[in-house]
C-alpha cells in the first residue's frame, strides 16, 4: 500500500477513532477527569502527528516520480521499529570479526542500494561507485561528516580534528596538515630507516613463529611520530609503561567508539563509563607528551632536522591545548593505525603466496645497494602493483559514511534493477564497504576474492577502488603511507628470503575506527 492509500484509510480511521474516545473517555464519562482530557489530547497529537508524517511521505514520493528516480529496495526485517533482528546479527558478526562479511552477505541478498534500520534509524547502504563519487567529490557539500561518521570518531578524536570538522574548521585543519606530506618532505627516507632498522632487529631467528602485526604497530607509531612530531615513542627500543597504557587505552576507545556508531545511533548516547574513562586517559598522555614537546622545543630553539614539522607549525598558531590534542590524536591514527593495516595486509597475503615473494625479490635484487631512492620505490611496478592487491583485498577502512544535510540526489539504486537515480531525504545517514566494492567481480573478475597482484597490469579502475577514499576528503597522508609501505617491504626482502605462514584459520577482521587481524599475523621468516 503507498503512502496517498495509507493517508486516505488512516485520516477517516483516525478521525472515527478520536471521536470515538472523546465520547467514552468525555461524553459518556460522568466524572470526567484532567486525566481523560489530556489522554484524549495525547492520542489526538499522535494522531495528527501520524497523518502530517504520511502527507509528508506522499510529498516526498511525488517529488521523487517528478525527478525520474525509481524506489529503493528495504531489507526485511521481523522487528519494523527498531529493527533489532539485523542489530542482533550485526552484534554477533562484529563479536565473531565477521562484520565485512555480514555487509557483502547483506549487499549480495538486498541489492548495492538498499534502506535497513538500524536501532530506529532508516539508513541507506549503497555499494554503487557513482553513488560513492556523489557523495565524495560532485556533491561533496550535501554530505558533510555526521551521524554514524561522526559518532565513530567524535569521542575519540574530538570536535576539532581533521576527520570529525566540516567546512572552515576543516579546510584549516588539513592545510596545517597538508605540508607534511608535500613530495620533498617523502624523499627523505632517513626518517623511514632507524626505525624499520629497529623492526627488523626485533624478528626472531629463522623458523620461530611471531606476530607480524604487533611489529608493525610499533613501528609505524614510532615513525610517524617521528615524521610529524619531530621525535619518536621509540616504542620498539625503550618504550615506557605510560606509552603501552596510551596504546591500550587508544585501541579499546576506538574499538567502542566505532562498535557503538556501526550497530545503531542512539548507542551514542547511552553512558560508556569505560568509554569515557580511556578517552580521559588517553587524552592526558596526550596532554603530558604535548607539554614535553613544547618543552624541548625551546630548549631546542633555532634546531631543526626537517624543513617541516607539523607540531612546530601547529604550535606557532598558538591554538587551544584540546585543539592541538585534536590533531595530534588524529595524525596518530592516519599514521600508526591505518599504516600499520596496509602493510599488515600485504605481509599476510605474501606469506601465504611464495611465488609472489619470488617475483616480488627478483625485483627487488635488480636495484643495487640496500636503500632504494624515492624514484626507484615509485618505478617498482611489481612491488606497487602488490601494494595496490593488498589494499583492495583488506582496506583499513573497510567501511564508511556520510549523512545528507538536505534532500538531495544520487544517481543509481532506484526502480527494479537499481539503474534510476534515488531522492534522498535530509538527515538520512548512507553507508558504503569499500571492502565489497572493492572486490566486485563486475570489476575485478571472477577471481576477484584472490590475491594476484597481475591483475594490475592491464587493470584500470576509479570510484571501484577507494581504500584511501576520494574527492577533496582523500586521505592526505596517502603518498605517505603507500612511500613507508613499499620501503619496509624493500627493506625486509633485501634482509630475508621468505615468509611463511603460522596460522590456518579463516580470513577474519576486527571492526574499529580501522580494520586489524583479530588474532595478529603469526608468521615466520627464513634469512637471506
Amino acid at each position: 500500500m503507498d503512502s496517498l492509500a495509507l493517508l486516505a484509510f488512516s485520516v477517516p480511521l483516525s478521525a472515527w477513532g478520536l471521536s470515538r474516545a472523546y465520547v467514552w473517555l468525555i461524553v459518556e464519562n460522568g466524572h470526567a477527569t484532567l486525566s481523560s482530557y489530556l489522554f484524549f489530547l495525547a492520542l489526538s497529537a499522535l494522531a495528527v502527528k501520524l497523518s502530517l508524517s504520511l502527507f509528508r511521505k506522499h510529498r516526498f514520493e511525488c517529488r521523487s516520480r517528478a525527478l525520474g528516480c525509481g524506489p529503493v529496495a528495504v531489507s526485511p526485517h521481523k522487528d519494523p521499529v527498531l529493527g533489532l533482528d539485523g542489530f542482533l546479527k550485526a552484534l554477533r558478526a562484529l563479536k565473531s570479526h565477521k562484520l565485512l562479511d555480514f555487509y557483502a552477505v547483506n549487499f549480495a541478498s538486498y541489492g548495492k542500494t538498499h534502506y535497513t534500520i538500524a536501532l530506529g534509524k532508516w539508513v541507506l547502504m549503497t555499494n554503487e561507485a557513482e553513488n560513492i563519487k556523489t557523495i565524495l567529490s560532485t556533491k561533496m557539500d550535501d554530505w558533510p561528516i555526521a551521524g554514524p561518521r561522526l559518532f565513530a570518531t567524535l569521542p575519540v578524536l574530538g570536535p576539532n580534528s581533521i576527520f570529525t570538522s566540516n567546512g572552515e574548521a576543516w579546510r584549516r585543519a588539513r592545510a596545517l596538515l597538508k605540508p607534511s606530506f608535500e613530495r620533498d618532505q617523502l624523499t627523505d627516507l632517513r626518517c623511514f630507516d632507524r626505525h624499520i632498522g629497529n623492526m627488523l632487529s626485533k624478528i626472531p631467528a629463522d623458523g620461530i613463529a611471531f606476530d607480524m602485526q604487533s611489529l608493525l604497530l610499533d613501528m609505524t607509531m614510532d615513525s610517524s611520530t617521528d615524521f610529524l612530531l619531530g621525535y619518536s615513542t621509540n616504542l620498539l627500543t625503550k618504550a615506557s609503561p605510560e606509552a603501552e597504557h596510551f596504546v591500550n587505552n587508544f585501541e579499546y576507545a576506538s574499538r567502542e567508539s566505532a562498535k557503538n556508531a556501526r550497530l545503531g545511533p542512539i548507542l551514542y548516547y547511552l553512558p560508556h563509563p569505560g568509554l569515557q574513562k580511556a578517552v580521559h586517559a588517553l587524552r592526558e598522555y596526550v596532554r603530558v607528551y604535548l607539554k614535553k614537546a613544547m618543552a624541548e622545543k625551546e630548549q631546542h630553539a633555532g634546531i631543526k632536522h626537517r624543513s617541516y614539522v607539523f607540531l612546530d607549525e601547529l604550535l606557532k598558531a598558538n591554538p587551544p591545548e584540546d585543539y592541538t590534542i585534536d590533531q595530534i590524536i588524529s595524525i596518530l591514527i592516519a599514521g600508526r593505525d591505518t599504516t600499520a593495516v596496509a602493510m599488515t595486509a600485504v605481509f599476510y597475503f605474501l606469506a601465504r603466496n611464495p611465488a609472489v615473494v619470488n617475483k616480488l625479490r627478483a625485483e627487488i635484487s635488480s636495484i643495487s645497494g640496500d636503500t632504494p631512492t624515492w624514484e626507484q620505490l615509485k618505478h617498482m611496478k611489481y612491488l606497487n602493483n602488490i601494494v595496490k592487491e593488498s589494499l583492495r583485498l583488506f582496506s583499513p577502512v573497510g567501511t564508511n559514511s556520510r549523512t545528507s544535510n538536505k534532500e538531495t540526489l544520487l544517481p543509481r539504486g532506484g526502480g527494479r534493477d537499481g539503474s534510476k537515480p534515488i531522492l534522498v531525504p535530509e538527515g538520512t545517514p548512507v553507508r558504503w564497504s569499500s571492502h565489497v566494492l572493492q572486490r566486485s567481480k563486475e570489476v575485478y573478475g571472477p577471481d576477484a576474492d584472490e590475491f594476484r597482484p597481475e591483475r594490475w597490469d592491464d587493470l584500470r579502475v576509479s570510484w571501484e577502488y577507494i581504500p584511501f577514499s576520494g574527492g577533496p576528503r582523500i586521505c592526505p597522508g596517502q603518498q605517505f603511507a603507500l612511500t613507508q609501505i613499499a620501503y619496509t617491504l624493500f627493506k625486509f626482502f633485501k634482509t630475508f628470503h621468505a615468509i611463511e605462514a603460522q596460522d590456518s584459520g579463516p580470513f577474519l577482521a576486527k571492526a574499529s575506527l580501522t580494520n586489524s587481524l583479530p588474532y595478529g599475523c603469526l608468521v615466520s621468516v627464513r634469512r637471506a
